[in-house]
């Protein structure tokens, strides 16, 4: 009897380095949206996003419940956290979803034919070998001997064909704006080919917000962090900003991050956000299609559709019954 008591005590007190993924909420987003310029179109239906509820201290109770519980998911802490604190890991997601809402707003408006943002420029997230000491993070290229880049790709293309010891004139400016300046780089050598030209900087571009839009959108989703509400953000404000039923009346869960060419990409926690939005009594459920396959296994009735894109989204919401083939502003 003392045994069994120390064993159900030991259960109960120890604490082990793993995280639970339960199933979470299902939560609708029309009531998220804001319309802050332009006309809003308030739907029958409604799109929703998944959460994954993240059980981070796990006793040995709750270790052996996710081995047996096939809706539960076991991950080590370190997968999890990926060196950082829970504190740093917390706000990690936060900053995910910060990213994925501007990027919502950004694909569902350039898919009605509005750019809400503008490349000014290629700044850097680093500066190594050539270009220390010359350039800093603090930096943005506007062009390299006198042909402009704005683009990060056009960096890329404007040295790709550079030779080793060849010096390039680079403007800048502070990556806030202000007065530029010319920068001369001697290109160093890249490890692989020494004789191809390495400017020793790892591009990125500097987007900046275009005024006087006819439709701006504003997100608020709260506490909930990390990137995979990306697709079902893009969708809910093509649903909220534009007339007719997108979703044709139904109630539709997403899951997927979503990136500024309109492609989806994979999530954690599939399992959990599809017995969720199976309980939630979800019509129909949108995930990556390299989930499709662990979606489906624990569906139930639940209906789930794979996709790679907002065109593949759009495309499946129309196979049932949404009014998605043709979306236009009004007046548009």
């Amino acid at each position: 009897m003392f045994l069994v008591v120390a064993a159900a005590l030991l259960l109960t007190f120890i604490r082990l380095p793993y995280f639970v993924f339960r199933p979470g909420s299902v939560q609708a987003l029309s009531d998220r949206v804001t319309i802050t310029r332009g006309e809003r179109f308030d739907p029958v239906g409604e799109v929703y996003f998944t959460t994954v509820r993240q059980d981070s201290t796990v006793n040995g109770w709750e270790y052996l419940e996710a081995r047996l519980k096939g809706s539960l998911t076991l991950i080590e802490e370190d997968q999890v956290l990926g060196g950082r604190s829970r504190d740093e890991n917390r706000l990690f997601n936060m900053r995910l979803m910060r990213v994925s809402k501007s990027t919502a707003v950004a694909v569902a408006l350039r898919h009605l034919g509005v750019d809400p943002i503008e490349a000014t420029g290629v700044g850097m997230a680093q500066v190594v070998g050539p270009s220390a000491g010359l350039l800093t993070t603090d930096d943005v290229i506007l062009s390299v001997d006198g042909v402009e880049v704005r683009e990060a790709m056009d960096l890329v293309h404007a040295i790709g064909d550079r030779i080793s010891g060849e010096v390039v004139r680079l403007e800048v400016e502070p990556v806030r704006g202000g007065m530029s300046r010319v920068v001369e780089v001697t290109l160093g050598g890249r490890e692989d080919d020494p004789t191809v030209g390495f400017l020793g900087v790892v591009p990125q571009t500097r987007w900046e917000d275009v005024d006087d839009l006819p439709v701006d959108v504003l997100v608020n989703t709260g506490r909930v962090g990390g990137n995979s509400a990306g697709l079902a953000l893009t969708l809910s404000i093509l649903e909220l900003v534009t007339p007719g039923e997108l979703t044709g009346g139904l109630r539709v869960a997403t899951t997927g991050t979503i990136d500024i060419g309109g492609n989806v990409g994979p999530i954690g926690g599939i399992i959990q956000k599809v017995v969720a939005a199976e309980k939630a009594g979800i019509d129909l459920f949108l995930v990556p299609t390299t989930e499709l396959a662990d979606a489906r296994a624990h569906a139930g009735d639940l209906a789930v559709e794979g996709v790679s894109t907002l065109d593949d989204a759009l495309a499946a919401l129309a196979r049932h019954g949404g009014e998605s083939r043709i979306l236009a502003l009004p007046g548009a």
